[in-house]
């Protein structure tokens, strides 16, 4: 049995950290495990990894919603950091057990 998400997922990385995202047909793009570095961080990393992300997501054709996974990791930052940045890029929160952002179109 294939695992429908690991066929269509995609990889980024460089010497900051890296993120993985999906475009599944018919479903939303997923963007996921989104990680950096511990000596990058509260640089700006994240976010520029996130808007590459975004814009590679949009060059590929898709143009529906794209969600976006997120969990603090142990050596990260803390659950109302993470809500805080995702929320300064202007998503929403879905599911605050999950904490699921969406990219509307």
């Amino acid at each position: 049995m294939v695992n429908i998400m690991e066929e269509f997922d995609n990889f980024f990385h460089d010497k900051y950290g890296y993120c993985y995202y999906s475009i599944p047909p018919n479903e939303n793009a997923l963007i996921y495990n989104l990680y950096t570095e511990p000596e990058y961080r509260r640089k700006g990393h994240a976010r520029k990894h996130l808007q590459f992300v975004i814009e590679e997501i949009r060059k590929s054709g898709y143009t529906g919603i794209i969600d976006i996974e997120a969990y603090p990791r142990e050596d990260s930052i803390g659950y109302e950091k993470l809500v805080s940045f995702y929320k300064s890029l202007e998503l929403n929160v879905l599911n605050m057990n999950k904490v699921v952002f969406r990219i509307e179109k």
